[in-house]
């Protein structure tokens, strides 16, 4: 048998053979990376050209979960895995059950699988909820994995400390672990290899509550609880990984019910922006409904504050609530959300609203109609020419005043819509640029090399191609699909979309791996 170190050195020689068209990326966590930006940089199997050409690559049932519209996840995604049965893509798929699956994206079928405990009680809508696993971020030369960038733009000269093992190995092609939150509210470090608890689990959240959102970065473990469930009030929650002796913390979101897609984005400082749901903000007794909240890193404590717009046109109000996005724009971190007028928002993070925390950076007329809302999340990518792009999912009409500079057919049931982040005489503004066509309950899409995947969750669910700079469509997965999609978000690696249905199968659409 090889060695692990002949194994390594192995895979660093074939690593052309295997892929062909670029070494193995991953997506570590929902909308990809910290930012919750759904954009995959390095995907180079994909082109704008070669979308046309996707095909259903992969079609896995999984078997567990009780059906409904966030019951499974899509897959966090190791994009190069050197395991005891060789060279693996592995997706990692949660259930409501409690069950967390590996499979294999290559050979179209499971790798294993480990049941963590019973899933949360309290309610069908209290276990009815899977969370996203996440992985440790991929390491970025000059930075620590998603952690903050380092001063002047170079790495830091200090030595690094000393870690506990929890936090070791996983390098090149290695092992490592993935986080997933139990029922009894543990914080699981599973071995990819083989689903084996690589370490005891950890006490992080209180017993039976709902998480709606699990984030690793800079050594530290995010998540969030909304729904009051296990008659425990919401709240944001942080453990610290790189301390021996580990306690979590928690920052309470007291008289709201933040519902976004990926909960909570973390900037490129660290710091924890969150949307918070419909209510009453009073700063003075700490509630804060309708806010944007900065929570700093690793502690979670109360940063700075965005009251946002309050609309009482909407029909409904939960519509209206995304979770954030963050993007460099000019040297700095800026922050959009939706407002629940049914705008988005662009918030400088120095000052997030000003001194009257009411100041927004740039915002977009009102792009929803009273009937519906932008919901779920934001996705931002920068273009071949270093232009950037914001893009938000609208369940519903479109407001009949908004008018992008290129529509793509009637859009009565939802649609996405695109704008470019431009500076204009010294200011940040948002110029809307397209609308798609017709989707109905999309989720947050995901860009890549030009192309820009949506999907269209209600009735038969359909993941369209669409023409980053245009809206244009590009493909369409037809009636390939025949049930509803999951609300729990797209996943794109290597080549390959991935999604959820509410049936618990796992769909691939894509470029078939060359051999």
């Amino acid at each position: 048998m090889r060695s692990i170190g002949a194994l390594v050195l192995t895979a660093m020689a074939t690593a052309g053979i295997a892929t062909p068209q670029g070494r193995p990326v991953d997506w570590p966590s929902a909308g990809g990376d910290a930012r919750r930006t759904g954009w995959a940089k390095s995907d180079v199997r994909i082109t704008r050209d070669n979308v046309k050409d996707f095909q259903l690559v992969l079609k896995s049932k999984i078997d567990g979960p009780a059906p409904g519209s966030k019951a499974l996840t899509p897959p966090v995604v190791i994009g190069l895995l050197i395991s005891y049965k060789g060279f693996k893509e592995l997706g990692f798929v949660y259930g409501n059950s409690g069950d967390l699956w590996a499979i294999d994206l290559d050979l179209n079928r499971p790798f294993w699988k480990t049941k963590l405990n019973a899933p949360a009680q309290g309610g069908p809508e209290c276990a009815s909820l899977a969370t996203v696993p996440a992985l440790t971020p991929p390491a970025v030369f000059g930075r620590r994995p998603g952690g903050p960038r380092p001063a002047g733009g170079a790495a830091a000269a200090t030595p690094r400390p000393t870690l506990p093992a929890r936090l070791g190995g996983g390098g090149f092609g290695g092992s490592r672990s993935v986080y997933v939150l139990a029922g009894d509210g543990t914080l699981h470090m599973v071995n990819s290899s083989d689903g084996s608890d690589q370490f005891p689990a950890l006490k992080f959240l209180p017993a039976n509550t709902k998480p709606a959102s699990l984030l690793m970065t800079d050594n530290t473990v995010y998540a969030m609880t909304t729904g009051g469930c296990g008659g425990v009030a919401n709240a944001i929650y942080a453990i610290d990984l790189a301390q021996e002796e580990t306690s979590p913390v928690s920052f309470p979101l007291a008289g709201t019910d933040p519902n976004g897609t990926g909960g909570f984005a973390v900037g490129n400082d660290g710091t924890v922006y969150i949307q918070t749901g419909s209510g009453v903000s009073d700063p003075a007794s700490g509630k804060w409904g309708n806010a944007l909240l900065a929570l700093s890193s690793k502690k979670v404590e109360q940063k700075d504050y965005f009251l946002l717009p309050k609309s009482a046109a909407r029909k409904n109000p939960a519509l209206n609530v995304t979770t954030p996005v963050v993007f460099e724009f000019k040297g700095r971190d800026v922050i959009a959300t939706a407002s629940p007028d049914g705008r988005i928002v662009l918030l400088d993070s120095k000052s997030l609203g000003g001194a009257d925390h009411k100041t927004p950076l740039a915002q977009t007329p009102v792009i929803a109609s009273s009937q519906g809302g932008i919901t779920g999340g934001l996705s931002t990518w920068e273009d071949a020419d270093g232009a950037r792009w914001l893009a938000a999912p609208v369940w519903g009409a479109l407001n009949s005043a908004f008018k992008p500079a290129a529509a793509n057919g009637a859009a009565p049931n939802g649609s996405i819509v695109a704008f470019r982040v431009e500076e204009k005489d010294g200011k940040v503004v948002l110029v809307p640029a397209w609308a798609s066509r017709d989707l109905r309950s999309p989720v947050a899409p995901v860009i890549t090399s030009g192309a820009l995947f949506a999907l269209s969750t209600a009735g038969q669910a359909t993941l369209y191609g669409l023409d980053a700079a245009t809206g244009k469509e590009l493909y369409s997965t037809g009636n390939q699909v025949t049930v509803p999609a999951s609300l729990t978000g797209l996943t794109l690696a290597n080549g390959r979309v991935f999604f959820t249905t509410t049936d618990n199968t796992l769909y691939g659409f894509g470029i078939f791996m060359e051999i």
